[in-house]
C-alpha cells in the first residue's frame, strides 16, 4: 500500500498496539504516546507480513541529506578516535558520529577491534540526537543478542564502496524482491551491504586479494599435503613452492583482473539502475 503523505498527517495504517510495527525513514514515534507521525513529505509505504503479523512503515522521499534515526543500517568510514570512541563519517560534509570501542560482539578492554583511519564499518544507529543532547552513536552487533554480529562489523578491504541516492538505497534495503538485485545475482556472484545513508559496499567473487593472502593460502595447502618432511623431500617441496609461486602470481593477477572487471560492471549496473530499476 502506498499513498502521498505530508508532515503531521494521520497515517492510514493498523494501530501499532495491535500489530508489531517497524518504522523506517520519515516516521517519528512520540516518546510519551507512542503515536506514529510522518516527519517528511513523500510516498507512504506499508509492507505487511501476514505470517509474522507485522508491518514495515516508511516514507519514500527524494532527499539528499541523511539524518540518522534509531535502528538505521549505515555504512561509515573511520576518520579518527576520541576517548573510548571511534569517529565515523556517514556522509560527506556532515558531523561524524561515535562508535564505542565496546560496541562489537564479545568486546572487552583486552579484546576489541583495533580500527584505523579509512576502514569501513557496517553498523546500526542506536542513539540518534533528535531527542537528546547526546551525540549519535553506532553499534556493530545484533539488536537482540550482543554476542552475535547480525551482519554488522568491519567490511572487507577487498570490497568497493560507492555512493547512491538515498531513495535508491532504501529501495534496495527494504525491498526483499528487488528486481535490481535479482538480475545482478543471475549474472555474477557477489556480496553486498547497503547503508540507508546512501552508501553501498560491493564485492564480486573473492574481491581483490593481495600477494600475502595468496601466500597464506599456499602455506595452508602445503601443510594439508604434508610437504617439508625429510631434507630431500623438503628441498623438492621448496623447489615446487618456487615454481608454484610464479604460477600463483600470474593466476592471482588474472583472478584479480577478472574480479575487478566484474565488480566495476556491477557498480556501473547499479548506478544505471537508479533511474530505471528494471534495466
Amino acid at each position: 500500500m502506498s499513498s502521498i503523505i505530508l508532515p503531521g498527517d494521520s497515517l492510514p495504517i493498523e494501530p501499532a498496539s495491535s500489530t508489531k510495527t517497524k518504522i523506517g525513514p520519515g516516521i517519528y514515534k512520540e516518546p510519551k504516546s507512542q503515536n506514529l507521525i510522518p516527519s517528511t513529505a513523500g510516498i507512504l509505504h506499508v509492507n505487511q507480513n501476514q505470517q509474522q503479523h507485522s508491518q514495515l512503515v516508511y516514507i519514500e522521499s527524494n532527499t539528499k541529506r541523511y539524518i540518522p534515526h534509531n535502528n538505521d543500517f549505515v555504512i561509515g568510514t573511520v576518520v579518527g578516535s576520541i576517548g573510548d570512541y571511534y569517529k565515523v563519517s556517514l556522509q560527506d560534509y556532515s558531523a561524524p558520529v561515535l562508535l564505542s570501542f565496546m560496541a562489537f560482539p564479545n568486546a572487552s578492554r583486552k579484546n576489541r577491534p583495533n580500527l584505523t583511519t579509512g576502514q569501513v564499518v557496517y553498523a546500526r544507529v542506536v542513539n540518534d540526537d533528535n531527542d537528546s543532547t547526546f551525540e549519535t552513536e553506532l553499534e556493530c552487533f545484533d539488536a537482540s543478542n550482543n554476542r552475535e554480529t547480525g551482519g554488522f562489523g568491519v567490511l572487507d578491504d577487498s570490497g568497493y564502496v560507492f555512493d547512491v541516492p538515498l531513495n535508491f538505497a532504501r529501495e534496495l534495503l527494504f525491498n526483499p524482491k528487488s528486481p535490481v538485485l535479482e538480475f545482478l545475482a543471475s549474472r555474477v556472484q557477489f556480496e553486498i551491504a547497503v547503508g540507508i545513508n546512501g552508501k553501498i559496499w560491493l564485492k564480486c567473487s573473492e574481491g581483490l586479494q593481495s600477494g600475502q593472502e595468496q601466500h597464506q593460502q599456499q602455506q595452508q595447502q602445503q601443510l594439508a599435503r604434508g610437504d617439508g618432511g625429510e631434507d630431500g623431500d623438503g628441498e623438492d617441496a621448496r623447489m615446487r613452492g618456487l615454481n608454484e609461486a610464479g604460477d600463483d602470481a600470474e593466476s592471482l593477477k588474472a583472478r584479480n583482473v577478472k574480479n575487478l572487471k566484474a565488480t566495476l560492471w556491477a557498480v556501473e549496473y547499479l548506478k544505471r539502475s537508479q533511474s530505471s530499476p528494471t534495466s
